[in-house]
């Protein structure tokens, strides 16, 4: 177990935080306790955990790594990957790549306009595609996880997957939805002169200009980036992604993407009011993944991160319980990654340890 805290890591920090006082927001009132972050570290060890991290007003003020982990190991955040392609979607709109939530998917993924081999996906738009109610089949033996039956993922999810359920009426987790936004953009891309896949977009655009760096990312034999859960990143890495959402949009005194575009990732784009722009919400009333994931008590002043409040948290959640938190009425961002899958982790009682009360 390693813990640094206070000043003993100021001398880390631009490894985790390369901003100017401007872009901070004012210090919060509530300020986070030692021993609440370092209960929650405990548990996070005992549930398979390999770091916690807790930055607030900017700056890391809790750092605790567990069951061998160092602040050099990377993990693959799964899911948590998506947060990252958030950014990209806002970006992607200021640059007027895409023109809103609102466009044809169809006008790029030309083979969805031949009505008789794609049967109803000419109605599929970005918001659909963004909100999870695109209608799309999942396919997950052929689309999920870093070793899928698809040889060439992006060439299966245009010509290969089913439209199971109108556009627009049905919210389903899965991965096609991600990876036929990141088809479109590369398009689009494409059609503008820019010789560069969602991945090297994401990474010239914006990861390079606030300093994040990942370890490693899944492709697939074609050569496509994982969309949805490839990212293998250090935690340190992570939350300063995290802080920069948290500052929506803002690094170094430069708004690299406006504060409205991010601030829109916040808010429902169809009728989940926990999720958002491929991220999860806290607010209440929200559906999760699956119907058999945990949720709310009736009442409860939460929604299904948290349960007891802070209806502001923006999650980027994946498997094996990684976790990015991004808390705007604390100025906090939180991470816990894990190298090992305990199913028993919950959300709900890791920041009911950690967060002020």
């Amino acid at each position: 177990m390693r813990l640094i805290v206070g000043l003993l890591l100021f001398s880390s920090l631009f490894a985790c935080k390369k901003t100017s006082d401007e872009d901070i927001p004012p210090v919060t009132e509530k300020l986070f306790r030692q021993e609440q972050m370092q209960a929650g570290a405990n548990y996070s060890k005992q549930k398979g955990g390999a770091s916690v991290l807790v930055m607030q007003d900017g700056q890391i003020i809790f750092e605790n790594y567990h069951n061998g982990a160092n602040e050099n190991t990377p993990t693959q955040v799964q899911s948590g990957t998506k947060g990252f392609f958030a950014a990209v979607v806002a970006l992607a709109i200021q640059e007027g790549f895409v023109t809103g939530y609102n466009e044809n998917v169809a006008e790029t993924i030309t083979e969805w306009q031949n009505t008789a081999l794609h049967p109803g996906k000419r109605q599929i738009t970005i918001r659909h595609l963004v909100s999870l109610t695109s209608g799309l089949s999942q396919d997950l033996d052929y689309i999920q996880g870093e070793n899928p039956l698809a040889p060439d993922i992006y060439h299966y999810v245009v010509n290969n997957l089913k439209l199971v359920s109108a556009p627009g009426t049905r919210f389903q987790y899965g991965p096609s939805h991600y990876y036929a936004f990141g088809v479109l953009l590369e398009r689009k891309l494409q059609k503008a002169g820019i010789n560069q896949d969602p991945l090297q977009y994401l990474e010239t655009r914006l990861l390079q200009k606030i300093g994040v760096t990942y370890s490693t990312w899944v492709h697939d034999s074609a050569g496509n980036p994982h969309i949805p859960n490839g990212c293998y990143i250090t935690p340190r890495n992570w939350i300063k992604f995290g802080q920069f959402i948290l500052q929506k949009g803002k690094w170094n005194n430069q708004q690299l993407i406006q504060e409205n575009f991010v601030s829109n990732l916040f808010s429902p784009k169809a009728d989940n009011p926990g999720y958002g722009v491929f991220l999860w919400l806290n607010k209440q009333g929200g559906d999760a993944a699956s119907a058999g994931s945990p949720s709310p008590p009736s009442g409860s002043p939460g929604g299904i991160i948290y349960y007891g409040g802070y209806t502001d948290i923006v999650g980027a959640l994946g498997a094996g319980k990684n976790r990015l938190y991004i808390i705007p009425s604390l100025n906090a961002v939180i991470v816990r990654q894990s190298t090992g899958d305990k199913a028993d982790f919950s959300d709900n009682n890791f920041l009911e340890l950690v967060l002020p009360q």
